[in-house]
């Protein structure tokens, strides 16, 4: 149903790369507001930050027709199997400012640590044919195109003690879902060529979260380590309301819904060491709690979104329901830096995640995977306190072959779904781009 965002780079749906290099655990700048709210105990007079990344995402899935399919008609055998790509650019901004008056820090940001947008190649074969609708590629019955915003409006606090750092920060959780894919009218759940019409979801709603941190000066100016852990948003499930809009030939409803889901918490820690004034090396890593998103769930306002174990509708308002069955995963980061001159630093690092998205739920809207990622770039002082820092990561994702193992269709009615099996291949390269000011 969701989709891979822009600059995914972490387990899920994840997009927290804001900063780069030096987004991380262990930061001073306004990011740790975000990653850490301690660091920013350790920054020194007022820092303004503006951040953005471009993401440039390439994917495939290859899909073989499954014994749930149904048969396809005549002039369209190759409507619901095949490979299916897309090819996405786009991007996402954070900024934030902080101060420190003495023993405590006070800053305040905005950040987008989950989000994104996806669009799926055209299969122009169908364009012109008795199935114009089957054009829109052999993944629509999953998605066709699809936006997922989560906006966070950051303030925080620390409070430093010798060379001990207390942090913590408060968001405003702005959340915003809308996509749209092929579904069958008829209500079957299946890939239906034949009876094929679309609907559109779109629902938002706010809520809060908090973070909190420490880091700890272990040897001065010279040995760090910090840890901090970021809330579920709304603090455990979501819900989200707005409209599920159902359309075919013979069929064209609009309903008022909610839309129900947990996002994770997350817990990092990491060490900072720094033998000279010349050289910096980092080791930071995360846990990401994604085993709390059971399913995502789609209702009918004022039901329930409840469903038996078999998958068919509890309430008698249940409309569509995404098993989802994810595991909480981790992630892993080295880097360093050396600065060649004054005020001139190379930085470069490599990480790994693992997938949170398990064989027997993985579909083309979320193509999961363990992924390996290399970063490099530089950061240059470019006048009294302004600076410039820019940097690549391409994250490759292992490829993924999960044909026989999906247990999508295998449902009932609202939660039965295509099968989601097959090859599935992709990559980002990810871009990121940052100036700072410090006074």
């Amino acid at each position: 149903m969701l989709f891979w965002p822009c600059g995914a780079e972490a387990s899920g749906f994840a997009t927290a790369r804001f900063g780069g290099e030096h987004g991380n655990v262990l930061t001073t700048n306004p990011t740790a507001l975000y990653y850490n709210p301690a660091g920013i105990g350790f920054s020194e007079g007022t820092d303004l930050y503006l951040d953005g990344n471009l993401a440039i995402r390439h994917a495939t899935w290859d899909h073989a027709a499954a014994p749930s399919d149904p048969a396809p008609p005549a002039g369209a055998e190759d409507a619901n199997a095949g490979r299916a790509s897309l090819f996405n650019v786009f991007g996402a901004p954070a900024l934030g400012a902080t101060t420190r008056l003495g023993k405590l820090a006070l800053g305040a940001g905005v950040f987008v640590p989950f989000g994104g947008r996806e669009s799926w190649a055209t299969n122009d074969k169908y364009a012109n044919s008795p199935f114009p609708l089957a054009a829109a590629g052999v993944q629509r019955w999953h998605i066709i195109d699809g936006a997922l915003t989560f906006v966070y409006g950051t303030i925080g606090a620390a409070y430093r003690v010798g060379p001990i750092s207390f942090g913590v920060a408060g968001n405003v959780v702005y959340s915003a879902v809308s996509f749209s894919q092929a579904k069958n009218p008829t209500g079957q759940g299946e890939p239906d060529t034949a009876r094929e019409g679309r609907d559109a979801l779109d629902v938002s709603g706010i809520d809060a979260s908090f973070g909190v941190g420490v880091m700890v000066d272990v040897v001065p100016d010279r040995l760090w380590f910090a840890a901090s852990y970021q809330s579920q948003p709304g603090l455990g499930p979501q819900t989200l309301t707005g409209t599920l809009r159902v359309k075919s030939p013979s069929f064209n409803q609009n309903d008022d819904v909610t839309f129900t889901q947990s996002l994770p918490d997350v817990a990092r820690a990491g060490i900072r060491w720094r033998p000279s004034e010349d050289n910096e090396f980092r080791v930071f890593g995360d846990f990401t709690r994604w085993s709390v998103m059971g399913t995502q769930c789609v209702a009918l306002r004022g039901y329930a979104c409840a469903v038996f174990p078999d998958g068919s509708d509890a309430s008698g308002g249940t409309v569509a329901n995404y098993r989802r069955y994810w595991k909480n995963t981790f992630g892993a980061h080295i880097g360093a830096s050396h600065w060649a001159a004054p005020g001139v630093e190379l930085f470069a690092g490599v990480g790994g995640e693992t997938a949170a998205v398990p064989d027997s739920t993985l579909e083309p809207g979320l193509a999961d995977a363990d992924t390996l990622d290399g970063t490099a770039g530089m950061r240059l002082l470019l006048a009294n306190g302004f600076y410039l820092a820019v940097s690549y990561t391409h994250i490759q994702y292992f490829d993924r072959n999960n044909s026989g193992a999906s247990t999508l269709a295998g449902a009932q009615v609202p939660t039965k779904q295509q099968d989601g099996g097959g090859q599935y291949k992709q990559w980002i390269g990810l871009i990121d781009v940052n100036v700072e000011k410090t006074f």
